[in-house]
C-alpha cells in the first residue's frame, strides 16, 4: 500500500483533485485575458470540464455506497458504471468535438498572443498537477480509471498547448491548431475506452466461464448435490455478483434437509468466491423435470 493511502480514500483523491484544478482554472482564465492566447481560454473550459467530471465521480462514489432499499434490493453499485459512462460521454460530445472545432478554426484562422513565456509558465505549472495525481489513483477500480483517464487526457492537453504556444510565438501559427486535432483524437479513444468498459455492466455483464466452473466445482463437493444447472450470475456492482442457480437432490430429500443444505452451499460459495453478494438456490427433485432458462448456452459449454 502506498502510504498516501493511509490518509486518503478515494473521495479524499477526488477533493484534492477539485481544490487544485479550481486553482488551475482560475490561474488559466486569468492568463488568457492577459495573453490573449485562445488556447488559454480552450483550456480554460477543459478544465471546467474536469472539474464537472471530478463532482460526478464523486457524487456517483459515495451513492455506491448506500446499502440495499426497497427500490434498489441489489444495492446502489452500478451508480458509479453511470457515472463513468456520463464521463465518456462528456469526453467525446462536450471535450473532443469541441477541441476538434477549435482546432480547425486555429488552422484557418490563427492567433497572435502576447507574452508567450507567462502562458508557457502558466501551462507547466497546471501540466505537474495531473502528473502528480496520476501517482494518486491506482486505477484498481472503475471510478478511479476513469479519474486517471481525464489526468491522462490532461496531460496530452497541457502538452499540446504548450507546444502550440511555443510554435505560435515563432511564427507557425497554426500548429496549436494541429495538435488541439490530436488531443481531441486521443480524447475520443479514451472517452470510448472508458464508454465500453462501464456501458457492459448496465447491460447485465456475467462474469467469464471459469467463475461459472468454479460455481460448480465447489457446489458439487457436497455428497447430497446430483447436479447443478442453470447457473446465471450478473454484476450487480463492480465487485458484486448476484448468482442464481439450480441444483438437484435425491428425490426423498425433506424440506427441511434441502432447506440446510442450500445455507451451507451458499455460505460455502460466499467464502470462497467473495464477489458473491447475493445468491438464490433452486432445488431439484431426482428425475424431477426442471425448467431450462437463460444460462443454457454458458453451461453447454463448461
Amino acid at each position: 500500500m502506498y502510504g498516501y493511502d493511509r490518509y486518503l480514500s478515494f473521495d479524499g483523491k477526488l477533493k484534492v483533485a477539485l481544490i487544485a484544478y479550481s486553482a488551475v482554472a482560475l490561474a488559466k482564465i486569468a492568463c488568457y485575458f492577459l495573453t490573449g492566447f485562445l488556447v488559454m481560454l480552450a483550456e480554460f473550459f477543459h478544465n471546467i470540464i474536469d472539474i464537472t467530471i471530478f463532482l460526478t465521480l464523486l457524487y456517483t462514489h459515495k451513492l455506491a455506497k448506500k446499502p440495499p432499499d426497497l427500490t434498489h434490493p441489489f444495492g446502489h453499485g452500478l451508480a458509479q458504471n453511470v457515472g463513468c459512462v456520463v464521463v465518456s460521454i462528456v469526453f467525446i460530445t462536450v471535450v473532443a468535438l469541441e477541441l476538434f472545432k477549435e482546432g480547425f478554426e486555429r488552422i484557418i484562422n490563427p492567433q497572435v498572443g502576447r507574452f508567450p513565456e507567462v502562458a508557457i509558465a502558466v501551462l507547466i505549472a497546471s501540466l505537474l498537477i495531473p502528473l502528480i495525481l496520476m501517482f494518486v489513483f491506482k486505477r484498481e477500480r472503475i471510478a478511479e480509471r476513469s479519474a486517471f483517464a481525464e489526468l491522462q487526457n490532461d496531460v496530452m492537453s497541457n502538452i499540446g498547448a504548450i507546444v502550440g504556444v511555443q510554435f505560435s510565438s515563432i511564427g507557425y501559427y497554426f500548429a496549436d491548431g494541429l495538435l488541439t486535432v490530436f488531443i481531441a483524437l486521443l480524447i475520443c479513444r479514451n472517452g470510448y475506452r472508458i464508454f465500453k468498459e462501464n456501458v457492459s455492466y448496465l447491460l447485465g455483464k456475467s462474469p467469464d466461464k471459469m467463475f461459472y466452473r468454479r460455481v460448480r466445482e465447489i457446489t458439487m463437493l457436497f455428497p447430497e448435490v446430483l447436479d447443478v444447472h442453470d447457473i446465471v450470475a450478473v454484476y450487480v456492482g463492480e465487485d458484486s455478483l448476484h448468482v442464481d442457480m439450480h441444483i438437484t437432490v435425491r428425490g426423498d430429500m425433506t424440506v427441511r434437509e434441502a432447506d440446510e443444505l442450500t445455507r451451507r452451499i451458499a455460505r460455502k460459495l460466499m467464502k470462497e468466491i467473495p464477489e458473491i453478494k447475493y445468491i438464490l438456490i433452486h432445488v431439484c427433485a431426482e428425475r424431477g423435470s426442471f425448467i431450462r432458462t437463460t444460462a443454457n448456452s454458458v453451461m453447454e459449454n463448461l
